[in-house]
């Protein structure tokens, strides 16, 4: 994320809080703060917002290790070290300030406090992990997420594939979101799955309520029972929740009116060989759900519906074809 200066000035001047907190603060740190202070009225500006938002930090007392502290202000790599020596005081203070403002100082603390966690599951397989607040993430196959709860932001980070997520309670009422190569979504108390496309991101919502929000467009509230597909500009193109996007964590991919080859297409994410459907038959529309566990009964069953047949090509691959 890009930090513009004021964002900058206000990281410094919290971190320069911190230093000078510290009951054996020294004269050489008092005037190097009084130098940055003078240096800028963007600086002046920060500090005297870090001051006014201190109140509800007042128990915060010495820093474990100041020089740690006064190494990050001048190494911005060494910050997530430096917070960690801090302990949980300093770490809260740091990161609670001016968060009515700025949401970029949540992802900030986020990125220095938290430990990530990578996701995965297996091409053909999907997988869940319970999460840390009690809640539940499933991965559909081949899928990729980042896990990073921090003092301030629970944050998923889809990198490729499909989730659904179950939100769990968090005392610490940190809010907790999902983001993607289009933009971030905020769970409001919810049940929902976020599919990554190159082109856009879809949500749909079966519990609560999930706000989006662009990366260049405004905010939009999504409620359960519908579903949004967004890019980075805006939110497209709403539409009732698809329950195909939630029965694949329980092994199950619906066809409602749905064609062919898109629903084979997705069918092969969970076979390891090919699958294609000859383009004259394309465009038949299947109903029905299906298991996916077990690929070639699911491919017979089809047959019984549509006029179809199968060909095998080669050791592992299947077209479908029109029945003789």
């Amino acid at each position: 994320m890009k930090q513009t200066t004021d964002h900058i000035a206000l990281q410094q001047a919290a971190e320069w809080f911190a230093v000078l907190r510290d009951e054996h603060v020294q004269q050489d740190d008092l005037a190097a703060w009084q130098v940055w202070l003078n240096a800028s009225p963007l600086h002046q500006s920060a500090w005297q917002e870090v001051e006014a938002i201190n109140t509800p930090f007042t128990q915060l007392t010495a820093i474990a290790d100041k020089p740690a502290a006064h190494r990050a202000l001048h190494h911005p790599a060494s910050r997530r070290q430096a917070l960690k020596l801090l302990g949980f005081a300093g770490a809260a203070f740091v990161s609670g300030m001016l968060l009515k403002r700025y949401t970029p100082w949540q992802d900030w603390a986020t990125t220095l406090t938290a430990q990530s966690d990578i996701h995965r599951s297996e091409p053909g397989k999907t997988d869940v992990v319970t999460l840390a607040d009690g809640g539940k993430l499933w991965l559909n196959a081949g899928s990729e997420a980042k896990v990073e709860y921090g003092i301030t932001l629970r944050r998923i980070t889809l990198v490729a594939g499909e989730l659904l997520l179950q939100s769990g309670h968090d005392q610490a009422l940190r809010p907790l979101v999902v983001d993607t190569l289009h933009g971030r979504l905020t769970a409001l108390g919810t049940r929902f799955s976020v599919q990554q496309q190159a082109e856009f991101t879809l949500l749909a919502v079966y519990e609560g309520q999930v706000a989006i929000q662009p990366k260049q467009g405004k905010t939009v509230i999504i409620e359960a029972g519908w579903q949004a597909r967004f890019d980075r500009q805006h939110v497209a193109h709403t539409a009732p929740a698809s329950p195909a996007r939630e029965a694949w964590t329980r092994g199950i991919l619906i066809a409602d009116n749905r064609r062919l080859d898109d629903f084979i297409a997705e069918l092969s994410n969970y076979y390891p060989g090919k699958l294609s459907v000859s383009p004259s038959i394309a465009h038949l529309r299947l109903m029905g759900a299906y298991p996916f566990n077990d690929v070639p009964k699911t491919l017979n069953a089809i047959t019984q519906t549509l006029p179809v047949s199968l060909q095998q090509l080669g050791a592992d691959g299947i077209m479908l074809i029109p029945a003789h």
